[in-house]
């Protein structure tokens, strides 16, 4: 079988899989604009999602012209109590095989007093409510046709409390945790889950908070590109539950990756609850 057919074959596996319509939550840029070009690459529809509406036309532009591709805009804040149930409305009946949530950056940066609570709730609401009723209504829906995948982008934040990023770390690791048990849940029934968690990226979001916090060469720094980390993150997609970047690339053997280590302890934690919980 020739390469170009070998492609071919995998691109069509794909779309079987997770197509025909991906859904990327926070696509206006950086790593959620790459998803969807990369997914639109592979010839899924794709729904974007985000407060820009602008943003979104030029990429919606983008995907028609380069793949062909149908493409939905929604402009919608994710931090907004009703964001499912308008996603949901929206969606209507297109088929969703592949749901990327890719919002939720901390804007604040401060010391867990020095922001009022009505706006930790916002990013509270951003990070882990609406990630689960999403993963809810989307993962159901899923579920019943036994097929489909879902991607939520985190943070390596998730790992444990950092300093001034206190209610940031605690939502991604709420986030983490729930897509490590829904993994578990649904591995078996033909739908992937994944936490993407990242280190740095080179987005127009993350050189503006180095900016605000006047790191050096905060505009110079040499970071890893968008393209590149959601390119490992659909190669891995099938092997969740989770993917350290760039952890998990500088480690020949799978076994000592910190990604594979969380998987074996999903798997072991699971099967010691089973005996309390059981294994429905």
């Amino acid at each position: 079988m020739s390469s170009s057919t070998k492609q071919a074959s995998a691109v069509l596996a794909f779309q079987q899989k997770y197509g025909p319509w991906a859904l990327i939550a926070g696509a206006s840029h950086g790593v959620g604009a790459a998803f969807a070009q990369q997914l639109a690459a592979r010839g899924l529809n794709c729904v974007l999602v985000a407060r820009r509406e602008e943003a979104l036309r030029d990429l919606q532009a983008q995907l028609i012209e380069e793949y062909g591709v149908e493409v939905l805009l929604v402009t919608q804040d994710l931090a907004h109590a009703d964001a499912t149930s308008k996603l949901l409305a929206a969606v209507a009946e297109r088929e969703i095989g592949l749901f990327v949530y890719n919002a939720g950056g901390d804007p604040y940066i401060t010391k867990f007093l020095d922001t009022s609570v009505d706006d930790w709730s916002t990013l509270l609401r951003l990070n882990a409510l609406t990630v689960m009723a999403c993963s809810h209504a989307f993962g159901g829906r899923m579920l019943e046709r036994g097929r489909g995948g879902l991607i939520l982008v985190g943070s390596q934040a998730a790992l444990g409390g950092i300093r001034k990023l206190a209610m940031y770390s605690a939502t991604k690791g709420f986030a983490l945790n729930l897509g490590e048990s829904l993994w578990a849940e649904w591995k078996d029934r033909g739908v992937d889950v994944l936490n993407l968690l990242i280190g740095t990226v080179d987005t127009p979001t993350m050189r503006a908070a180095m900016v605000k916090l006047k790191i050096a060469d905060a505009l110079t720094m040499v970071l890893p590109k968008a393209g590149e980390i959601v390119e490992v993150a659909l190669r891995e997609l099938a092997n969740g539950p989770t993917l350290i970047h760039p952890e998990d690339l500088s480690f020949s053997d799978p076994a000592l990756q910190p990604g594979t280590v969380r998987q074996q302890h999903v798997l072991s934690k699971s099967a010691e609850a089973a005996l309390f919980i059981g294994t429905d």
